[in-house]
């Protein structure tokens, strides 16, 4: 080798441990595990910024040139970067969470405020986009729903989804969840028996759901609703008024009862037009295995155990309700006690 090739060699040795050297040797400023986190449509220049901002760490051409070598491609993820992470075991962090996946928990029990805080922190969906969806249903006519009945497609369970899954996306995978769901467990042909289409059972599951957090009573809670609905009475659910106020909180005579919505079931016969909350599965199949009961009314015990007394007779029930209302008066009466004796 002559002497002109021995410079080159070295050069290039040299420049390449000068290149190497940041990404061996220099690391994250974070003393704590930090969440590194990258949104849908973020350019190479924010990436980079955004590294620079968050982790401390930059390169002379830019860190996601490096991370594109190695096999990354812009696109949404979120990863928890250890303290003094150096650029090198950041890149595979970023590589390795290429096809990132994370679990979506849908719970029971909640509604379009808590669904929306749900999935906007498991997955890279933005709030404001779940928002501008539940504000112009417009774009979830091709699932079959609307305004009134969206809740119907969200099935309480733990899905595993892509993190950088759309709108849209989600909203198949739950359309494909739910049919497995109705076509598992002969759900249809119970739904079919009870004459009810499975919008209905769900809307009937939700109320039950409201009533009671005591899952053994589920099925006498169904019962009264089914009964009622039956019979052409009015269901008369309070959890229905508390949905239109949208606090939860005691109803409270003729100023409450008498609001104005279609899910007012003192006012309007039969179901109003849809869930007033995700229904647990126990809750949905209380609906779907109703068996005969006379049950027509039922009220809270005034013990505050959490469960009911169910009754046939509206003379018995109005007894229990009297009974219960004076000991709930009682409660409240303390409560105020109290919290006037702790004002300053």
């Amino acid at each position: 080798m002559n002497k002109k090739a021995k410079i080159i060699a070295i050069a290039i040795v040299v420049i390449i441990i000068i290149l190497m050297y940041p990404i061996i040797f220099f690391s994250s400023t974070n003393q704590k595990n930090i969440e590194f986190k990258v949104k849908r449509n973020t350019t190479e220049e924010q990436f980079n910024l955004i590294t620079k901002k968050s982790l401390g760490i930059s390169f002379p051409f830019g860190i996601y040139k490096l991370a594109k070598i190695a096999g990354y491609k812009l696109s949404p993820c979120r990863i928890d970067i250890p303290p003094k992470t150096n650029i090198l075991n950041f890149i595979l962090l970023l590589r390795k969470n290429r096809h990132q996946t994370v679990n979506l928990v849908i719970t029971s029990g909640v509604y379009k405020k808590q669904i929306i805080e749900k999935i906007t922190k498991a997955t890279a969906i933005e709030k404001d986009e779940l928002e501008m969806v539940f504000a112009d249903y417009s774009a979830l006519k091709k699932f079959n729903i609307n305004e009134y009945t969206w809740p119907a497609i969200f099935v309480p369970n733990t899905y595993n989804v892509s993190y950088k899954i759309d709108v849209e996306g989600l909203f198949f995978r739950l359309v494909s969840e739910q049919n497995k769901f109705w076509n598992s467990a002969s759900r249809i042909s119970k739904s079919e028996k009870q004459k009810l289409t499975p919008l209905e059972v769900i809307t009937v599951a939700s109320i039950v759901e409201k009533e009671s957090s005591k899952v053994s009573e589920y099925g006498k809670i169904a019962a009264v609703y089914i009964n009622r609905l039956r019979k052409g009475m009015k269901l008369q659910a309070d959890p229905t008024i508390v949905f239109i106020k949208g606090i939860a909180e005691r109803v409270r005579g003729d100023e409450d009862l008498n609001r104005q919505s279609p899910y007012n079931t003192y006012l309007n016969k039969g179901l109003p037009p849809g869930p007033i909350c995700i229904p647990s599965v126990q809750a949905i199949d209380s609906v779907l295995n109703y068996t005969y009961c006379d049950y027509l009314f039922f009220c809270a015990k005034s013990d505050f155990s959490g469960y009911h007394l169910f009754e046939k007779s509206y003379s018995k029930h109005k007894m229990n309700a009297k009974k219960f209302h004076i000991a709930l008066n009682e409660q409240e009466k303390i409560r105020a006690k109290k919290k006037g004796n702790k004002s300053p």
